[in-house]
């Protein structure tokens, strides 16, 4: 296999989850709770906790990344980064970011962004609604998503 020939650092994965630890035994990686809808009673609220879990490969020289959360309006909830550094361009970098206490404004589609620069690597959705308490799931109904009080 011949090494990339880009320059531009290549995203594996990007998820939000409301866990991710490395075991430490097997070497791997876990990301427990996937999820891409946040439903609240009401707006604003803060979401108390929630984990990414990002890869990428093809670092070739020490490259600055950002992960950024944004309303599809262009509002920045959160916009954190940093220096990423590999031996060699085939490494496989993960990365797991702890967000607590992330304050949601408004309703609708959000952006989970990974950039280098200016230039978006890659991107999940997240959408965030108003739900009303229910007294219980019909039968044949989907539970709610994923929610928090």
């Amino acid at each position: 296999m011949t090494e990339p020939t880009t320059e531009k650092p290549l995203p594996l994965a990007l998820l939000v989850a409301d866990h991710v630890y490395h075991d430490r035994e097997t070497g791997k990686w876990v990301v427990a709770g996937i999820f891409s809808n946040i439903a609240f009673s009401s707006l604003p609220r803060t979401y108390d906790s929630m984990e990414i879990f990002f890869q990428v490969t093809n670092v070739s020289k020490p490259v600055e990344l950002r992960l950024r959360v944004e309303h599809s309006d262009g509002d920045v909830l959160l916009d954190v980064g940093g220096p990423m550094h590999a031996k060699s361009p085939l490494e496989v970098i993960p990365r797991r970011v702890v967000l607590r206490q992330l304050p949601f404004k408004k309703p609708g589609k959000y952006w989970v962004l990974l950039k280098s620069g200016e230039e978006i690597l890659t991107q999940v959705p997240l959408y965030v609604g108003i739900i009303k308490k229910q007294q219980g799931n019909q039968p044949g109904e989907s539970p709610p998503p994923h929610e928090q009080s």
